[in-house]
């Protein structure tokens, strides 16, 4: 399959930001602007094309593991009497899983430690006392563009603003950063390219700063990383810390009942794993509240499925799949949302996609509720259908798939599509 890893992440930063905002008081785009930071510098340090496109990826995925580091604070905690993680634990934790994550994608050039390493200091004062000379420069370029980020407002292009940031760096040189990667800033971003920072600049900046590629990745791969966003988009609640990956699973299950080809497959799986990405906009005051939501609580978390809409949009040649995705609360009557879809306008795919997410949705144990089995659910569905609601001639195929089918137990749609 034919993707461009750098704009899927580009996209998917804005869910990230998200998070990362809630949980560390970062300002939107911070991420795009490390990556920017981090391609200025980059390229003056000598990256080559393949590393600057890499470099640009793993500044996006820096923080990768913060909805998941979250969850194991939660249960460190509650065995802790309320302790929390110490900040060199938060920054050896999230690091460490954040390097394991990471490892699941495909890349061009060898970026072992970049994730693990990006707070580490020149001296060897950071959580895994590493001096700059055994610190990948990928991992001391992103530090650096992080720190600056954190430190300064670089959505303010004075001459004031890019002097204080210059005197910041130069002052930290030997300490934070190392001379090597302060020489490269020094000389990749200039005052000029401040104007880069801003949001009406940035993402063409992105695009256009290094080489356009779209590469072939194995079914494999692309599993892996619709596993990975599964996963930080999970981990944002553990009230439904499995929900994308079951979606994506039992709508790949779905397409294979279907005949959709390899290629098909492999899309509607990546869907399933998107569909809720819109979730990380939303304050975990209501994703994790134990109990059923308020009416505002509600109308707040149905906005999701709009924010998965903002968020894939603009993905080139993947529109099936936004679609897909964005969709998966449309109902035939027009009853559903963002949008209020009809029958007349909702595919199969679409149709199936509400199916599948309703399905798991129910068969998932929530704090208000047990899981239901597969008969109970069925019967919801069924009721649903009558309703006009969903298609029931894709709730009687939902019904033979899953009928004996047992999430747990499934094998990866590549494992199976591979050995056909």
């Amino acid at each position: 399959m034919k993707i461009n890893l750098n704009e899927i992440l580009y996209a998917f930063s804005m869910g990230l930001d998200a998070a990362e905002c809630e949980y560390l008081g970062v300002s939107p785009g911070h991420s795009k602007r490390i990556a920017a930071i981090s391609i200025l510098t980059g390229k003056a340090a000598g990256l080559t094309d393949n590393e600057l496109v890499d470099i640009a990826a793993y500044s996006i995925l820096h923080d990768n593991a913060l909805t998941e580091f979250n969850q194991e604070e939660i249960e460190f905690m509650r065995y802790n009497n309320g302790q929390r993680y110490s900040q060199e634990d938060f920054l050896i934790r999230h690091c460490t899983i954040g390097e394991i994550n990471t490892k699941l994608l495909p890349f061009r050039t060898n970026n072992r430690d970049v994730i693990l390493l990006h707070h580490e200091n020149a001296d060897g004062s950071g959580p895994f006392h590493r001096m700059s000379n055994r610190t990948p420069i990928k991992a001391q370029i992103i530090h650096l563009a992080d720190m600056i980020d954190t430190h300064f407002n670089l959505l303010d292009p004075s001459q004031e603003n890019y002097d204080a940031i210059v005197d910041y760096v130069r002052a930290n040189t030997g300490t934070l950063f190392s001379l090597e990667v302060t020489r490269a800033f020094l000389e990749g971003v200039k005052k000029k390219q401040l104007k880069v920072f801003q949001f009406s600049n940035i993402d063409n900046f992105l695009r256009s700063s290094i080489k356009k590629h779209a590469d072939e990745y194995t079914p494999q791969e692309v599993t892996n990383l619709a596993t990975l966003i599964a996963r930080i988009i999970d981990f944002k609640s553990h009230y439904t810390c499995k929900h994308s990956l079951g979606v994506a699973k039992r709508a790949e299950a779905m397409a294979i009942h279907f005949n959709y080809d390899q290629e098909k497959t492999i899309r509607y799986y990546l869907a399933g794993a998107l569909h809720d990405v819109g979730k990380l906009m939303i304050h975990n005051a209501i994703l994790k509240k134990p109990g059923r939501l308020t009416d505002e609580e509600y109308l707040v978390m149905k906005n999701h499925a709009h924010y998965t809409y903002e968020i894939l949009k603009n993905l080139k040649g993947m529109q099936d799949i936004t679609t897909w995705a964005s969709h998966h609360h449309e109902k035939l009557n027009g009853e559903g949302y963002p949008f209020g879809l009809t029958a007349k306008e909702l595919s199969q795919e679409e149709r199936t996609m509400t199916c599948v997410d309703i399905y798991q949705a129910l068969a998932e144990e929530r704090p208000y509720k047990k899981g239901f089995p597969h008969n109970q659910v069925m019967q919801m569905m069924y009721e649903m259908a009558r309703k006009g609601e969903l298609d029931e001639t894709i709730v009687d195929e939902v019904h033979a798939v899953f009928r004996f089918y047992h999430l747990e137990d499934q094998v990866s749609v590549t494992e199976i599509l591979v050995s056909q």
